[in-house]
């Protein structure tokens, strides 16, 4: 499997693992099954990328941790972030190779992955609602309006990462109305229709 789509499937499995309590569309099939085999992709994938590119774990480990202290501190809200963190951190450090780490490139990515938190976490806080589609599926267009011209790799890994988490976030939140349960009305005596007839009684 060519590492592009390893960076594709690393985006849209996160995202579905970040959604996976939140919308009801996927809620309703977390079992602790699905939800280990879910982590265990997660880190495959992104372990797949990284043995192709050095640099992606370096920009998952700085980004996620600058998001974290700056924008968002409930941005690694579970055990699972953690141990992300962790191993995105070794992966650096294991990969790492001085002649393949494009400093100018990192640095941009990072920027930009800060100012697109910034605004997702601030501007649309909601869970999912039509803005935040919105601003997801023009994230996602952009992402393919730049995949023609984008020569360098680090660029290129980390739009394929920020597309397959654009397009999956888009196509939940968009079932996610329909997927909600329905509210039935009650079919249990209130507890007003009880006292009634007893006052009647009477």
């Amino acid at each position: 499997m060519p590492a592009t789509i390893a960076a594709a499937a690393f985006g849209a499995l996160l995202k579905v693992y970040d959604d996976i309590e939140d919308i009801p569309l996927i809620a309703q099939y977390a079992t602790p099954h699905i939800i280990e085999t879910l982590k265990a992709l997660i880190i495959v994938s992104l372990t797949y990328v990284s043995l192709h590119d050095m640099n992606l774990p370096l920009i998952i480990f700085v980004a996620n941790f600058l998001h974290y202290v700056i924008i968002d501190d409930h941005a690694l809200s579970t055990d699972f972030y953690h141990a992300g963190m962790i191993v995105a951190f070794l992966l650096s450090i294991i990969t790492f190779d001085l002649s393949k780490w494009d400093m100018t490139a990192c640095g941009i990515v990072i920027i930009l992955f800060l100012l697109g938190g910034y605004v997702d976490h601030k501007v649309f806080p909601e869970e999912y609602g039509w803005k935040k589609i919105v601003w997801r599926a023009l994230c996602a267009i952009t992402v393919l309006m730049l995949l023609p011209f984008t020569t360098c790799r680090v660029y290129y890994d980390i739009l394929l990462f920020f597309l397959g988490y654009c397009i999956l976030s888009v196509l939940l939140m968009t079932c996610a109305p329909w997927s909600e349960p329905s509210k039935e009305p009650s079919k249990e005596p209130s507890e007003k229709d009880i006292r009634l007839p007893m006052e009647n009684s009477t």
